[in-house]
């Protein structure tokens, strides 16, 4: 069985739920992943909880929640017209809480969508469109560098939770702005 979503759209219970709320069909979808028990990893979900309370009175935005990504973010972005998707980066590379975009060709670090233990992020985009999906063609992935993953704690880092805020307004603006205005 796979892993559990964590579902909000306008209206309808909080994203702390554990189990699906509905099948939302919302236009607009932001997937935070990570695993909000081991520190800095749960930064994807503290994201989309920050997203989810700014965003309830919006029917067109749903948001999920992920423990992992692979064939549950196959479901979860069928029949999506945009997506933006929020993952803890461990490369290494930059201070902790730097905000990285990432793309289909370079999601080095990405905890979540490059797993040995599920289908990764192009193949997941591929295996949709193989299959007559109606897959999003607007995706924007966002990663925040940890300071502190292989831990268990519920807390983020000083300078990862300091990140949240401003990768909600990103990822805010990305789904909410009409197409037209964005040059797309």
């Amino acid at each position: 069985m796979g892993p559990k979503a964590q579902y909000r759209q306008s209206g309808q219970t909080p994203l702390t739920s554990p189990h699906p709320v509905s099948d939302t069909d919302a236009p607009n979808i932001a997937v935070g992943l990570g695993n909000d028990i081991a520190a800095d990893d749960g930064v994807g979900i503290a994201a989309a909880k920050c997203v989810e309370a700014r965003t309830r009175h919006k029917e067109d935005v749903a948001v999920v929640a992920l423990p992992w990504a692979g064939f549950a973010l196959l479901d979860i972005l069928r029949g999506r017209r945009r997506a933006a998707i929020i993952d803890c980066l461990t490369t290494g590379r930059y201070p902790a809480g730097t905000i990285v975009r990432l793309d289909e060709t370079d999601m080095a670090g990405s905890v979540r969508l490059n797993s040995f233990h599920d289908i990764s992020y192009p193949t997941v985009m591929s295996l949709g469109r193989e299959l007559g999906w109606e897959m999003p063609d607007l995706i924007a992935i966002w990663g925040i560098e940890a300071g502190v993953a292989d831990v268990f704690s519920e807390d983020l880092s000083p300078p990862v939770a300091a990140a949240v805020a401003e990768v909600a307004n990103e990822v805010i603006e990305y789904l909410t702005t009409p197409l037209d205005r964005r040059g797309i």
